[in-house]
């Protein structure tokens, strides 16, 4: 084989391995894009969640305490909208939560304030 035929050679499986390189990394980078995003995703829905908490613990103090209201439930006035609206939060960030171990994400990755320890 000429010399010139093993170099032309070489650089084809080079350009070949460079190629599946490139598409294995592309790849990969789409997984953790796809991670980043549900983590950024699950933590927002996370923060709203700790916000209607917030407003349903004030619209319950608002009703025993303000209002003397001797008994409350999950339909009394201007709790039931708050709670269906967790109820549901919840269930979108279970979703979330499981697409992103799907993806290889880890449980530790959503928890605390995202810095190694």
């Amino acid at each position: 084989m000429a010399f010139s035929d093993k170099m032309k050679d070489f650089f084809e499986k080079s350009f070949d391995s460079s190629k599946d390189f490139l598409n294995k990394a592309g790849a990969q980078a789409q997984v953790w894009s796809e991670m980043g995003k549900l983590k950024f995703e699950i933590l927002a829905l996370r923060a709203k969640g700790q916000s209607l908490t917030s407003k349903l613990g004030a619209g319950v103090y608002e009703l025993l305490v303000e209002k003397g209201e001797p008994m409350i439930g999950t339909y009394s006035q201007g709790i039931a909208p708050i709670i269906e609206e967790l109820k549901h939060i919840d269930r979108e960030i279970s979703e979330k939560e499981a697409a992103f171990r799907l993806a290889g994400g880890k449980d530790a990755d959503l928890d605390g304030d995202g810095k190694p320890d």
